[in-house]
């Protein structure tokens, strides 16, 4: 994927505040291709111009657009390919890239997969921030208000940061989870982690050959215990692997999911939350800041 960097600037007395649109072009077949990812892009206001990569050479360069974790004994690492000899500093956004500051290594292993990020790098003696865009190969869900009395029920998971992906996996229906032998298939596997804790086991009803999470029946089988009240909150690890270029690479993803009887009840931060994270991912609007967990909000009724 090559991308070209539009850059505006945008002055206030108090902060200066970097936007630029990355207008992307995609060659690639099957569930990497992209399609309408034309990012806003947000910079954390430290004072830098950011610059296109057509402008700045020392823009990180990876040596593809998504980069997948690997199979692999101890953790995968993957380095910039460009700026040998060039001393510097990196930095990312949003939170979740594990970023060597000094080498631009990413330790693929630790950081969160399925997220869509930029890589900057400073040069010494230099304000220039040059940038390029990367993603983690992997799932996320997208943030979302489930309303159960509207039948709005299954949160289905998010490939390589693209909303508009196809299904990487095959489809499955409510006999497919652990308690009924189910236990993914080639294509996909989800909630892998041992007898005991997996995500099922503690009522979050995750299929295994697709990940979809069927929230009504988390709710009906005990997900938040015999009295469930407003505001009740899980926060649950799920992991998987996926047959792609991950080599069925072991992942992981942990959702937050709350409760509230009526849409009405949800308090207007948590409802503003959700539209903010859930914008973002679908414009691939990339902004400093903490995407993961996904949350997932169930509301009984509508009001």
């Amino acid at each position: 994927m090559k991308s070209r960097l539009c850059t505006c600037l945008l002055l206030s007395p108090l902060v200066m505040l970097f936007v630029f649109v990355a207008c992307n072009k995609a060659s690639r077949s099957g569930n990497d291709t992209e399609t309408g990812t034309d990012p806003l892009v947000d910079t954390p206001a430290n004072g830098n111009v950011v610059l296109s990569p057509n402008q700045c050479p020392n823009s990180p360069n990876y040596g593809d657009s998504i980069i997948y974790l690997q199979p692999v004994n101890g953790q995968y690492m993957v380095s910039p390919t460009n700026n040998t000899g060039i001393t510097g500093t990196y930095l990312s956004w949003p939170e979740g890239l594990s970023l060597n500051k000094n080498t631009g290594v990413i330790n693929v292993s630790k950081s969160e997969t399925g997220v869509r990020y930029l890589v900057g790098f400073v040069k010494d003696g230099t304000h220039d921030t040059c940038v390029s865009q990367l993603i983690l190969g992997g799932i996320t869900y997208l943030d979302s208000i489930y309303v159960i009395g509207n039948n709005d029920t299954l949160a289905k998971p998010v490939f390589n940061a693209n909303p508009v992906a196809p299904p990487a996996c095959d489809p499955s229906d409510d006999s497919d989870y652990p308690d009924n032998n189910g236990n993914g298939n080639n294509k996909c596997s989800f909630d892998n982690n041992t007898p005991g804790s997996k995500a099922n086991d503690q009522k979050l009803r995750v299929r295994t050959k697709n990940g979809f999470i069927n929230l009504k029946k988390s709710l009906t089988d005990g997900l938040f215990g015999p009295n469930v009240k407003n505001g009740d909150t899980k926060t649950i690890n799920i992991l998987y692997s996926l047959n792609d270029n991950s080599k069925k690479a072991q992942q992981q993803i942990s959702v937050k999911v709350v409760y509230y009887d009526k849409a009405t009840n949800i308090p207007a931060s948590l409802i503003n939350e959700v539209q903010f994270k859930r914008t973002n991912l679908l414009s691939y609007h990339i902004v400093n800041g903490k995407p993961r967990p996904p949350l997932l909000i169930i509301a009984g009724i509508a009001q």
